[in-house]
């Protein structure tokens, strides 16, 4: 939804610019962090509606950044928000992929690469906002 506040935590800064540009150009408003302990201050201090994560960072992976701040969310500490994990690692079964997106308690994962239009209709899910305005 134009407006809508997002996290991007990636330390691929190619990554960052290209996803951040786009979110921009669309109304989103847009924050960065470049590994999980900056994300984890950011969230706790600012509200976001959506939280871009990846999952191999500098200081706690995405995976612990995700759960941290979901049990948080749990508790009332933290107004809530989604949290959309991109990865590009992917791991070596099914079971174990499982175990790890509901540890994680992340509300949905992509693959990189990833075409930049799929994720912005998943951010669209995600807010709620209808598909139409995925397209600038």
């Amino acid at each position: 939804m134009q407006g809508s506040r997002i996290l991007i935590v990636e330390d691929d800064e190619d990554i960052v610019e290209t996803v951040k540009y786009s979110l921009e150009l669309r109304g989103f408003e847009v924050d960065v962090a470049y590994d999980g302990l900056h994300a984890l201050r950011k969230a706790r201090k600012n509200h976001f509606d959506l939280m871009l994560l990846d999952i191999m960072l500098p200081g706690k992976n995405g995976y612990e950044v995700s759960r941290m701040l979901k049990d948080e969310m749990d508790e009332g500490k933290i107004k809530p928000f989604k949290i959309l994990v991109l990865t590009a690692r992917k791991v070596n079964s099914a079971e174990r992929e499982d175990f790890l997106a509901t540890w994680s308690k992340a509300d949905e994962y992509m693959y990189k690469p990833f075409e930049l239009e799929d994720l912005i209709e998943r951010i669209n899910f995600h807010l709620g906002e209808e598909s139409k305005f995925s397209r600038v």
